[in-house]
């Protein structure tokens, strides 16, 4: 009986899938056949709807969706031409494998009961350009009753008598339309996010067997409003992480991040900070430290976590072995991070970065100066004979830090310091974007943020980066060991201790070796922020 069931079920499918435009009609046409009639079918994928893997698709009473699997063709921004390479049914679910010249490999799968020819065409258009074009799809739908916003693959869309399309959510916000806070919960566009949000996990596990939360509302809310004072007027684009400012009881006095966005900082330190500029120093410095991901990519530089997708799917398919040993290190990582710090050259970065943010908002590194007398003094306490004791006795020199504070300049770099890496075909495999510049006596640091595409193919080293500025060559080795993935986005720190001035002039071209980058070339500023788009 379950044979008969089985064989009923994928009749009905090949039935479904056939008419659509293919040779053959035949009801007796084996899966082989379909699949090769498939094969080099070309269609225009659709962007991805807000982050969404898993769309939900409107057909009736039982519940169909779509879900994006791999990460080459996910997410996308703009529409992208594919073409099908291999069908394979499954009970209860149809699996297309993707190809995009450009791109490489994805999936989509589509679950349900295996619908007829008109139906299916239905199915692929949400996630196709099949039957309405991009400019037509109306990706967004809101209930006119509510004034909510949904997006179209939401499972809890408002009757079609209550229901407003719209192409943009700007567009729904202009007429009055909230966001719906199901629908629109921040994803930010990066690698590994699950994994960074498991690792966060572990932090907040660690942070709340240590301290409680302050109970006085008033500093509550004094924290929270300068951090988002700090974010609105961050000098470089944010990654979308949704962040939490808290204050914790105890009087020590330190500050500290957690991955995905959560500062902390002690009762003891608020305290001993006198001025909102002095909080926003600080806060600018933690921020620095999420923004940047240096504990994420601290985890994934000690163990190679390109085959993790995340901390479920490391359980769901590893070994018990390598599972206690992803726990073991990401247990550890939380248990010393926002104690230890993350490394001279990281906490030298995440400075450099607030003292960019006091510079872009006017304040000037007086503030960031006068919060590391104060850490210092505290440090005194700690260990008054030097020796490396107390709590900060792995933090970076907290008297260099100070030093760098006091006696280094810090600019921006003159426009237009924005490069494209172009493979030899031209498509774009990375973008390189200077973003601020310190000296301290001699030693020159250049901060850039570099984002690749999945053009890059596998996992690479930055290296030295050599820039040439007034027709003469400088080189600028890479600081941090970085390692940098496809469709990733990382801070790297290069250096050269032995300049004498900051670059005031225009870069006039960039050589940095990156796999398949064929020629560096630089970018319009209308296209800087396209380089992480898939």
């Amino acid at each position: 009986m379950r044979t008969n069931q089985s064989v009923s079920v994928a009749s009905a499918i090949v039935i479904g899938m056939i008419a659509l435009n293919f040779p053959s009609t035949s009801y007796a046409q084996k899966w082989d056949d379909l699949e090769k009639a498939l094969e080099g079918r070309e269609l225009i994928m659709r962007p991805t709807m807000e982050g969404r893997r898993k769309v939900y698709l409107e057909v009736g009473e039982s519940e169909v969706f779509a879900l994006h699997r791999g990460n080459r063709l996910f997410p996308l921004r703009a529409t992208e031409p594919v073409r099908i390479v291999d069908v394979d049914p499954e009970r209860g679910h149809v699996e297309i494998e993707l190809e995009s010249s450009r791109l490489g490999r994805g999936r989509v799968d589509f679950y349900g009961s295996p619908p007829s020819a008109s139906d299916f065409e239905l199915w692929l258009d949400e996630i196709f350009e099949v039957i309405t074009a991009d400019a037509e799809f109306n990706p967004y739908v809101g209930n006119r009753e509510s004034s909510t916003l949904h997006i179209r693959g939401a499972n809890h869309l408002p009757e079609e008598i209550s229901r407003v399309p719209f192409l943009g959510v700007e567009d729904a916000l202009a007429v009055g339309y909230h966001r719906c806070g199901v629908c629109f919960v921040p994803t930010p566009d990066v690698s590994g996010y699950e994994t960074e949000r498991d690792l966060a996990m572990f932090s907040l596990q660690q942070v709340r067997s240590t301290y409680y939360l302050q109970v006085d509302i008033e500093d509550q809310e004094r924290i929270a409003s300068i951090g988002n004072r700090v974010l609105d007027n961050w000098p470089v684009p944010l990654k979308g992480y949704r962040y939490q400012f808290q204050v914790v009881d105890t009087d020590q006095i330190n500050a500290f991040a957690v991955p995905t966005g959560y500062i902390f900082v002690t009762r003891g330190l608020l305290e001993s900070l006198e001025t909102d500029d002095e909080v926003e120093a600080i806060l600018a410095h933690e921020i620095a430290h999420v923004e940047s991901r240096h504990s994420y990519r601290l985890f994934r530089n000690q163990r190679n976590v390109s085959r993790w997708s995340g901390f479920a799917a490391a359980l769901a398919g590893a070994t018990d072995n390598e599972v206690d040993d992803v726990v073991t290190l990401m247990a550890s990582l939380a248990s010393n991070i926002f104690m230890a710090g993350h490394g001279r050259d990281r906490e030298r970065e995440a400075d450099t970065y607030a003292s960019f943010y006091l510079s872009h908002v006017g304040i000037g590194d007086a503030p960031l100066v006068t919060a590391f007398k104060k850490l210092k003094f505290s440090h005194d306490a700690y260990d008054p004979f030097g020796n490396g004791g107390g709590l900060f006795s792995t933090h970076p020199d907290i008297s260099e830090r100070l030093n760098r504070a006091t006696f280094t300049a810090t600019e921006v770099f003159p426009e237009g310091a924005v490069f494209n890496g172009l493979n030899k075909s031209g498509s774009l495999v990375a973008t390189l974007r200077f973003d601020v510049q310190r000296l301290f006596g001699r030693e020159l640091d250049v901060i850039a943020t570099l984002s690749t595409t999945a053009e890059l193919g596998e996992a690479d080293n930055v290296n030295t980066l050599n820039v040439r500025v007034n027709g003469q060559r400088l080189e600028l080795k890479e600081r941090t060991a970085e390692r940098v993935f496809p469709s990733d986005e990382v801070s790297a720190v290069f250096g050269n201790d032995s300049v004498t001035a900051l670059i005031q002039t225009p870069v006039e071209s960039v050589n940095l070796k990156l796999r398949n980058v064929d020629r560096w070339e630089r970018a319009q500023l209308a296209s800087a922020q396209t380089a992480n788009q898939q």
